[in-house]
This record gives structure tokens, sequence and C-alpha cells, in this order.
């Protein structure tokens, strides 16, 4: 699979997470405001964790590191 496509697939996956976790943040009647704060912290999150899994250049989690071949 072409890199181009894992990080698709990846921006799609950190996308859906994001999703979610604002879903259940509603459900749970969370102050919208507060929700809008921790959109950008938890995409933060997510970017972070990918850099740590995958390729640190990209902050993706598909993309394996370069010196892991």
């Amino acid at each position: 699979m072409s890199k181009a496509r894992r990080q698709i697939g990846d921006q799609s996956t950190k996308g859906a997470a994001l999703g979610l976790c604002v879903y259940g943040m509603v459900k749970q009647d969370f102050d919208p405001m507060l929700i809008a704060l921790l959109v950008p912290i938890i995409s933060t999150v997510f970017a972070y964790i990918s850099t740590k899994i995958g390729d640190p250049d990209l902050a993706c989690l598909f993309i394996d590191k370069p010196y892991a071949k």
C-alpha cells in the first residue's frame, strides 16, 4: 500500500476517533465550550501518539518509522 493511501487511512482513523470522542462528550452533556476547547487538544494528542508509533515526520500511525526497516 502506498504512503499516500496509508496517510489517508491514518487521517480517517484519527478523525473517526475524534468524532467518537465528541459524540461521547455530547451524550454526557459536556459544556459545548469545553468540547470546543478539547477538540484541538485531543487532535494534538492523537498526532503526538502517531509520531511515537509511526513515522515521526508524518505523524502517521500506519507508515513505519524510517529506522524500523
